[in-house]
């Protein structure tokens, strides 16, 4: 049950999230999956999923979904905002995407198309989709997150 095409872009975010993130947070060794803590400003079905597959988190309730959580350059989603806390040991930094990638054209996609039947149009959303999978897969990390360190 965890995530499939419908959370293509949820998936490929994740990986690229936690792959820099990790790298932070415990530089040139592999993380500790269940030393990990999670809270979720967006808590969409494919971020759970992933939090879920990388950590165990959500079942261990080692993961907060928090609406609320709120940085100011952090884009909105449906359902709250595009800013994670992950916390590793006595370390916690704050992650956001750009902006760029989660632009308005993006919320209008997902809140028109994510939950329609197969159509001709919904196909055109799936390619979209691809697009943006790609977008976010090819840009450099330095232009993809922004993080702010709230402990170290």
């Amino acid at each position: 049950n965890y995530t499939g095409p419908a959370n293509l872009i949820a998936a490929t975010l994740m990986i690229r999230l936690c792959h820099h993130i990790f790298s932070l947070l415990s530089p040139g060794q592999p993380v500790e999956r269940r030393k990990l803590y999670w809270t979720l400003g967006f808590p969409g079905e494919g971020i759970l999923d992933c939090v879920e597959i990388v950590s165990h988190a959500v079942r261990e309730g080692r993961c907060l979904q928090k609406p609320e959580l709120h940085h100011p350059e952090a884009p909105m989603s449906l359902g709250g905002q595009f800013v994670f806390d992950i916390t590793y040991r006595e370390k916690t930094v704050r992650v956001w995407p750009s902006a760029d990638v989660f632009d308005d054209e993006f919320r209008d996609q997902v809140s028109r198309w994510q939950e329609q039947a197969p159509s001709k149009e919904r196909q055109k959303y799936l390619h979209y989709k691809q697009y943006k999978a790609k977008q976010i897969l090819e840009a450099p990390v330095e232009s993809l997150f922004m993080h702010q360190w709230l402990k170290q």
